[in-house]
């Protein structure tokens, strides 16, 4: 497991909390990644869960000291009697009361240590380093899904400003459009229902630009939360997205064994699944007798007056040590109990291990079909808007010559806004599938 753990948390970094609280007017990706490091919720909690997995090595190595622990002691007495006894044995009352006084100090050390346990203590350490190893692997796995959900969120930002832009072109050319029909129309080129239609279009137009902002400004509130940002989002993102790659360059085989290595999420579960395998070997060990020595140490006095009272220094000596041994012979089916129970865990574990290593298999190899896929897509979203810009620019100067009519341009009009759409959505889609692609590999892919 150990193995797994360094390229792990390499992606586990801290920033200093003042960073947070300032966020930017314009927030590029590794300023979001910076903040979400310090205020995601979830990678936070990730955090603190591995931070108190320290007490349990540090509880589980201390079995194999010995226990040491000191007493003090003082006390007092006094009695007082009034009722005696004559010679032949009868009570009678004393002519004067009689009180007797008398006081002891105690001090004493004692220690003791496991001899023989039949392995506990060994694997119950065992065990615990195992659940430090699952914890730091949370910790990576929640920072490599905070980062990939990060970069997501991110890019659907700068996709939904682009897509702004696309429909300001996209209006403009309506515009246009209304313009040139409306000088068609004066000189009797184009009738009133060709004007109409140009008016609808610019006011359906006008409907996709605003809900295009109202879509941009939802997907800056998507990543203000998941950064962990309380405050409204008043910034704006500024970036690129990553140069598109041909992923046939990518072998697919290297990037399964890349995954079995770096996966966060495989990672903790053959940490889980060691930690169950710990565990009942502990368990096991319940059923082998218990050896133990002791000693101890310790000075007494007892005086018949209350000087011994808060003495510092008696002088009685003591010294005793022993060996004990506890057999369970019977535990009324506790130890059995226990021991099935953990076995139970180790199974339930060993079998979600290799359930992760299907999941992990399937995803890794479904996410390369979909990167492939999405760069497909693009490169043929890419080719279609570059015939539809063609296409426009002349469809535009043949409708201001009254060439073709004002449907057949409306629809050369719609198509190209669908492939600027469909080229924006294609971007999107291949640079989320490179990092889904990534989060499961564990590491970077792009080239």
């Amino acid at each position: 497991m150990n193995r797994l753990l360094p390229g792990l948390v390499l992606s586990v970094l801290v920033v200093p909390g003042p960073l947070a609280a300032q966020v930017p007017s314009q927030l590029s990706l590794e300023e979001a990644l910076a903040i979400a490091r310090t205020r995601n919720p979830a990678y936070l909690r990730a955090i603190a869960q591995s931070d108190a997995s320290g007490a349990d090595v540090r509880a589980g190595f201390g079995g194999f000291l010995p226990d040491l622990s000191a007493s003090l002691s003082w006390s007092g007495n006094s009695r007082t009697i009034i009722t005696g006894e004559d010679d032949f044995g009868q009570p009678v009352r004393l002519p004067d009361p009689l009180t007797f006084r008398s006081s002891s100090a105690f001090q004493s050390v004692s220690s003791s240590l496991v001899l023989f346990d039949g392995l506990r203590t060994l694997n119950s350490w065992r065990a615990a380093r195992a659940g430090a190893d699952a914890a730091a692997a949370g910790v990576a796995y929640e920072a490599a899904a905070v980062r990939a959900e990060v970069e997501r969120r991110f890019y659907s930002a700068l996709q939904a400003r682009r897509l702004i832009e696309v429909e300001e072109q996209l209006l403009e050319i309506s515009r246009q459009q209304l313009d040139a029909t409306q000088r068609l129309f004066r000189v009797a080129a184009r009738t009133e229902v060709d004007v109409l239609g140009a008016q609808v279009q610019v006011s359906q137009q006008e409907q996709e630009l605003a809900r295009a902002r109202g879509e941009a400004r939802k997907a800056v509130l998507s990543l203000a939360e998941q950064i962990g940002l309380e405050q409204d989002a008043d910034f704006e993102v500024v970036g690129e997205l990553p140069t598109p790659f041909d992923p046939s360059n990518l072998d697919q085989d290297s990037l399964l064994a890349r995954s079995i290595g770096q996966n966060p999420r495989l990672g903790r579960a053959a940490a889980d699944a060691a930690q169950a395998s710990f565990s009942a070997s502990a368990a096991r060990g319940r059923r082998w007798p218990t050896v133990s020595a002791r000693a101890s140490f310790g000075r007494n006095v007892s005086l018949s007056s209350y000087d011994a009272v808060f003495q510092l220094n008696p002088q009685d000596r003591s010294f005793g040590f022993g060996v004990d041994v506890q057999i369970p012979l019977f535990t009324r089916f506790q130890t059995s109990l226990a021991v099935a129970q953990a076995v139970a865990q180790e199974r339930i574990a060993a079998e979600t291990l290799r359930e992760a290593e299907l999941l992990l298999d399937r995803d890794v190899r479904s996410a390369f079909i979909d990167l492939q896929t999405a760069h497909r897509r693009l490169q043929l979203a890419q080719q279609a808007v570059d015939f539809s810009r063609r296409r426009l620019t002349m469809a535009q100067q043949q409708y201001q010559l009254g060439t073709i009519g004002f449907t057949e341009f409306q629809q050369i009009v719609t198509s190209a806004s669908q492939d600027a759409r469909s080229l924006i959505s294609a971007e999107l889609e291949f640079a989320r599938a490179a990092v889904t692609l990534e989060e499961l590999v564990g590491g970077r892919v792009r080239p």
